[in-house]
């Protein structure tokens, strides 16, 4: 006997792993850029995940603030970011590096230049992104788009995709996850 509420759909790898990138951005350490990454082979198998936030050891800026725009604890002088974006903190927990190429990255925010060098570098073939990145300049006041990132990618000949399945996970800062 079939019960009446028994499962008929399930989700797209698309919607998977993205909403899967969704929720590993939940663990940022950044009050500003909530990202992260699921790398996934052509056979649909998770690679490695990563997402924003200080190198190992280091201030955390949700407890401590942004060195960037709050400045440093103790001087209050702005310094660069100390945060390692969720591409390389990705490409860092693959472990080897060949296992990426051909891989596709499944990314909440658009890749910044840095990370697109690094991701075209390491052989990832597709990039299926959430929403556009915007840098933050010194001392927080102006956003700064990155268009070398999108020329990179067209001359690798890296696939770029926006996408557009479904989100069950809220991007939203401080949400919580509906999965």
């Amino acid at each position: 006997m079939q019960s009446k509420k028994a499962k008929k759909t399930r989700l797209s790898w698309d919607e998977t792993f993205m909403n899967l990138a969704l929720l590993v951005a939940k663990r940022t350490a950044c009050k500003f850029h909530e990202t992260g990454v699921v790398f996934v082979d052509e056979r649909k198998r998770i690679i490695s995940m990563g997402y924003n936030g200080p190198t190992e050891g280091d201030l955390h800026c949700i407890e401590v603030g942004c060195v960037k725009v709050d400045g440093d604890p103790k001087t209050g002088k702005l310094y660069r970011c100390r945060g390692a974006h969720a591409e390389i903190n990705g490409i860092i927990n693959a472990q080897d590096t060949r296992r990426l190429r051909g891989a596709t990255a499944y990314l909440v925010l658009f890749p910044c230049y840095d990370c697109m060098k690094a991701l075209n570098n390491a052989g990832v073939k597709e990039i299926v992104y959430y929403e556009e990145y915007k840098r933050i300049q010194t001392g927080g006041e102006k956003f700064e788009e990155e268009d070398e990132a999108y020329d990179l990618a067209k001359k690798r000949g890296i696939k770029i995709r926006k996408y557009k399945g479904g989100i069950y996970c809220s991007h939203e800062k401080q949400a919580q996850c509906d999965c």
